[in-house]
């Protein structure tokens, strides 16, 4: 169960949540913005966690939906900014921040991993 926890590319949760509030017109000010800033956090350390000790496949994998997430939320924020004529929220920067995190920290840490793996690291 672990192992099918770990294929599922989490970052896309704060994603889908913030998707999910604009479309019931929840505003994120009070405890939906502090509960989206639990689960970002969550996701963030869980895709770190994620992307150590893994596999080709899993590395390639983790990143094209890190990748995709970045290209994903950077569609939404600019649709949100030119075509709906709203403005970001701290909490809409604080995900897309996540997001940019993620894609850059994650595939780091899994090269740094894998660089360990192979007795590379610190040579």
């Amino acid at each position: 169960m672990l192992q099918t926890l770990g294929r599922i590319p989490w970052i896309f949760t704060p994603i889908i949540y913030l998707l999910a509030v604009h479309q019931l017109n929840i505003s994120l000010e009070g405890p939906s913005g502090y509960a989206f800033i639990g689960i970002a956090v969550v996701v963030l350390f869980i895709e770190f966690v994620k992307s150590g000790d893994i596999g080709v496949v899993s590395f390639l994998l983790d990143t094209i939906s890190s990748v995709l997430a970045l290209m994903v939320s950077t569609a939404l924020l600019t649709y949100m900014i030119f075509s709906l004529n709203e403005a970001p929220t701290f909490f809409h920067w604080f995900g897309y921040a996540i997001i940019v995190g993620d894609a850059l920290f994650s595939p780091a840490n899994a090269f740094r991993t894998a660089l360990r793996n192979f007795g590379v690291a610190g040579q």
